[in-house]
């Protein structure tokens, strides 16, 4: 599988539909049922009782749990069925995504929304990361979690750089510029060989 822009804008369509713009009931209840993760995340860390009693903490609510695995599971299927087994193109797709260089005037996408970015600016790659390193935790293995998160990390750092537009109210392009492949390598370099501890080191550095 080659990678394309269209690859990568029809699977953060894909993406965005299942958990934002389709507005699914069970997507929604499953997002409020872990809208405490990150206080509760960072909390244990400040007192140094992360991961033991973090994750213990997490599993009393059993509803978060499975709201946990549920959102984890369906990040993978959709994932899976984009690119299987290519990390490559995986990769390059959280890239453009960081860059904010995928436009998609497609439905249901509105006009001031059309650009496949991180709108919630560079906590939502925290955020991000928090979900799935609680789902690791819970037991939610997989190979392609690690290359997950790396690409989460190098789209981050992309963003912080490129700080990508949202297209206009009236759904223009802003035609966000592409990283320098200078940078580009140089991001590449230091987020594709993290392991998942030094990975949370990384971002526990950048949003502490």
């Amino acid at each position: 599988m080659v990678y394309s822009s269209q690859l990568g804008t029809n699977f953060w369509y894909e993406f965005d539909n299942f958990f934002l713009w389709d507005e699914r009931q069970d997507v929604l209840k499953a997002l409020g049922n872990i809208s405490d993760l990150d206080r509760i995340c960072k909390e244990h860390k400040i007192n140094e009782t992360y991961p033991i009693d973090f994750i213990n903490e997490v599993r009393q609510d059993e509803q978060r749990v499975k709201s946990i695995i549920f959102l984890a599971q369906k990040q993978l299927e959709i994932m899976n069925k984009n690119f299987g087994n290519n990390t490559e193109s995986q990769q390059r797709a959280f890239e453009d995504f960081g860059q904010g260089i995928l436009f998609d005037d497609r439905s249901p996408r509105p006009l001031n929304n059309r650009v496949h970015m991180m709108d919630e600016g560079q906590f939502g790659f925290y955020r991000w990361h928090t979900l799935i390193r609680t789902a690791l935790l819970l037991n939610q293995v997989s190979e392609m979690w690690l290359h997950v998160e790396r690409h989460i990390g190098l789209a981050c750092s992309i963003d912080s750089v490129q700080r990508p537009r949202q297209s206009t109210n009236d759904g223009n392009n802003p035609n966000n510029s592409e990283i320098s492949p200078e940078i580009l390598d140089k991001f590449r370099s230091f987020w594709l060989q993290l392991n998942f501890e030094e990975l949370d080191t990384e971002f526990d550095k950048q949003f502490s």
